[in-house]
């Protein structure tokens, strides 16, 4: 993992474009997976939502946006379940939001606010 304060924001997928487009179709009924609720909620076929990116940005920290098995290969497997909002903070992984929670949220509204709770604790 980088040294300095990072937002890290983990799917509930593996990378791979195959796996990607399997993620975000709805499909998890007939295969037993649910999808990354993360992912459906800031992205769209085409893209990350513009409304995300911009929160994102104006949270003044860098962001990286890993699949599950990015994460895992940097900074092995523990505890956590995906999807995930962690702060590195370049000697630790703070929970910012976890799947649990991220889970809860129905639309990008409730992640941004969220988010924005959880950022103003850990500032």
């Amino acid at each position: 993992m980088s040294y300095g304060k990072t937002l890290l924001f983990v799917y509930n997928a593996d990378s791979g474009m195959l796996s990607g487009v399997k993620d975000y179709c709805i499909i998890p009924k007939s295969s037993g997976k649910e999808p990354c609720n993360l992912s459906t909620m800031i992205h769209t076929p085409i893209g990350m939502k513009k409304d995300w990116k911009r929160f994102v940005r104006e949270l003044g920290l860098p962001a990286r946006f890993l699949t599950r098995n990015e994460f895992i290969s940097e900074a092995g497997s523990g505890p956590i379940t995906f999807p995930a909002i962690l702060l590195n903070t370049g000697k630790d992984l703070l929970m910012v939001a976890s799947s649990e929670e991220i889970n809860m949220c129905r639309s990008l509204e409730d992640l941004i606010s969220l988010v924005r709770q959880r950022f103003v604790d850990i500032r």
